[in-house]
């Protein structure tokens, strides 16, 4: 073979070579939407079979606050995220817009008649005005530390913010994405782990911290004095640490939604994600194990066999009938529908409290039994005349 013959084989064997070992890498996850003046970025996951489920982020962070999460979300459920305007990889926005009819392209461009709404902070003000305007499309709500739209902030809350972001004015981003990750109320204790995550993830994305909502067109009248309107289940968890302001605003909730339920969690922070997502999700799984849960109709006339007064240790518990359901009470605490098991059997939707009425041989109410999710029991016997007595 030719010297020139050699060097077109070295050439050739090269090149192939080259070829085989160049791998083309993958395409980034997600895709672009446009809505109308923006394109937003989302990504989904999961079995279109499965449970639907949409998260909406918080105010600072886009939606990779829900990384933690993400993996054992989409092997459990069909899920979507997506970063709202301005946040993240979507297009800001220079005219008014409804965050609501965003949200509803996104779950129509997934294929979502209903899902779950999961909600941060101002995803959850989100979450809760979407159920207002699209009470059908929505199954249940899953929200840590919301905001309530109309309800207005403290002074502290507003002045505490101003500090964190005013190395903006000076075109210091790293100092602002500083303030914010060393924020007591962000993020709880000494969690270096979470707080470098808030850090990267806002010297990451600057313009986050620019969004200031004074583009989105809020609901009118307020979500705060329609929340009564919100009929499905919710569970509200807040951090033990978090802003006096947003257990103002979960209490609202809680008092005005007939099917919520408002847990306080130790050791953490507004971003609960970032701090306990493992616990986070096997609480979720549990909300929505509930959520689905069958319960079977009872007659009017059943129902009523159960309303009277029982008597729960020092306390007074009341059963009554509203709308063909029965909703226990205990005065001065918020009260709670039940859903039938059986005839004797209840649950409650966002609790794993288990409730069943004893009877005697004539049918007549005896007593209530409450199992509740730590395996106590109490057992309450009714008040036989029905009074306070």
């Amino acid at each position: 073979m030719t010297d020139r013959l050699l060097s077109l084989a070295f050439l050739f064997i090269s090149a192939f070579s080259l070829a085989s070992d160049t791998t083309v890498p993958p395409p980034p996850p997600g895709d672009y939407l446009d809505v109308g003046g923006a394109k937003l970025w989302y990504e989904d996951c999961g079995s279109q079979n499965s449970p639907a489920v949409v998260l909406l982020h918080d105010g600072l962070l886009n939606s990779i606050t829900w990384d933690g999460i993400w993996p054992s979300l989409c092997a459990k459920y069909h899920a979507v995220r997506y970063d709202r305007r301005g946040y993240g990889r979507s297009d800001s926005t220079k005219a008014p817009f409804v965050p609501e009819e965003d949200l509803l392209k996104i779950m129509r461009q997934v294929h979502m008649d209903r899902a779950i709404l999961v909600g941060n902070s101002s995803g959850g003000g989100l979450a809760l005005d979407f159920a207002v305007a699209h009470p059908e499309m929505v199954d249940g709500l899953f929200l840590i530390g919301p905001v309530v739209h109309g309800m207005a902030s403290t002074d502290y809350f507003n002045e505490r913010g101003s500090k964190n972001s005013a190395p903006l004015d000076r075109g210091d981003v790293k100092a602002a994405a500083e303030n914010w990750s060393k924020d007591r109320f962000i993020i709880a204790g000494d969690d270096s782990k979470a707080r470098k995550e808030l850090y990267d993830g806002l010297s990451q994305n600057p313009q986050n911290l620019k969004v200031d909502g004074s583009l989105e067109v809020r609901p009118s009248p307020p979500t705060v004095v329609r929340l009564s309107e919100i009929h499905i289940p919710m569970l509200v968890l807040v951090g033990d640490a978090d802003i006096a302001d947003v257990f103002a605003y979960s209490g609202a909730i809680e008092a005005a939604v007939p099917l919520a339920s408002f847990e306080v969690w130790k050791d953490t922070g507004h971003l609960i994600q970032l701090q306990r997502p493992a616990e986070l999700v096997a609480r979720f799984n549990r909300f929505v194990a509930l959520t689905e849960r069958k319960d079977v109709h009872l007659t009017d006339s059943l129902l009523n066999a159960y309303v009277g007064w029982y008597k729960l240790g020092n306390r007074m518990a009341s059963v009554t009938e509203k709308d063909s359901r029965l909703v226990v009470e205990i005065p001065g605490n918020p009260y709670y529908w039940l859903f039938a098991a059986s005839e004797a059997k209840f649950f409650l939707r966002t609790e794993e409290t288990e409730i069943e009425f004893e009877r005697d041989s004539s049918g007549k109410a005896v007593e209530m039994v409450v199992h509740n999710s730590d395996g106590s029991v109490n057992r309450c016997p009714r008040v036989t005349d029905g009074s306070k007595q």
